[in-house]
C-alpha cells in the first residue's frame, strides 16, 4: 500500500496508527481514540463525499441510528462527523480479517462454517432492518469481518 501521509497523525481525537485499507468510500485506518485509549478502526470517506449536503446528511443519520443500538453480529458504531473537510466513522476494531481475505485464503468454507456465517449475517441484517430500519447497500465479502475467535460481524452500512 506503501507509505500513507495520515499514519502517525491525528484526526478528530485520534491518533492514527496504520492503513488497514481502502474501499469504495474512503480509508480506513486502525487508531486510538485518545480520550477513552481504545484502539478502532476509523474510516475515513473521500473529500467530494462531504460537500454532498444530501449524502453527509445521510451518512449522519443512519451513523446515529447504527450507533444507537447494540448487535453482536453488527461492528459497533463509536462515533461519526465531519473533522478538516472529511466525514469519519469510528467503529470497534475487530481483529481478523474481512471475509473476502479468508475466501481467497482459504477457498470455499466448509458447510458448518458457511451455515454459520450466513446464519450470524441474517441475524445482523435482521436486526437492522427490522430493529433500526436500515438496510446494508452493499453486502460484500470484503463488508463482512470475521473477528479471530470466528464471530461474523457486518460492517459497511450506509
Amino acid at each position: 500500500m506503501g507509505a500513507d501521509a495520515r499514519v502517525g497523525t491525528e484526526f478528530a481525537g485520534y491518533r492514527i496508527e496504520a492503513r488497514l485499507g481502502s474501499g469504495g468510500t474512503g480509508v480506513v485506518y486502525r487508531a486510538r481514540d485518545l480520550t477513552l485509549g481504545r484502539p478502532v478502526a476509523l474510516e475515513l470517506l473521500d473529500p467530494e463525499l462531504a460537500v454532498d449536503r444530501r449524502f453527509r446528511e445521510r451518512f449522519l443519520r443512519e451513523s446515529r441510528l447504527l450507533a444507537s443500538f447494540e448487535h453482536p453480529d453488527i461492528v459497533p458504531v463509536f462515533e461519526a462527523g465531519e473533522a478538516e473537510g472529511l466525514l469519519y466513522l469510528a467503529t470497534a476494531l475487530v481483529e481478523g480479517e474481512s471475509l473476502a481475505a479468508l475466501l481467497a485464503r482459504e477457498g470455499r468454507l466448509e458447510p458448518e462454517r458457511a451455515l454459520a456465517a450466513v446464519s450470524q449475517l441474517a441475524e445482523g441484517l435482521d436486526a437492522a432492518r427490522w430493529g433500526r430500519g436500515l438496510v446494508h447497500g452493499c453486502l460484500s465479502p470484503r463488508l463482512v469481518l470475521v473477528a479471530r475467535d470466528g464471530r461474523v460481524l457486518l460492517s459497511g452500512f450506509g
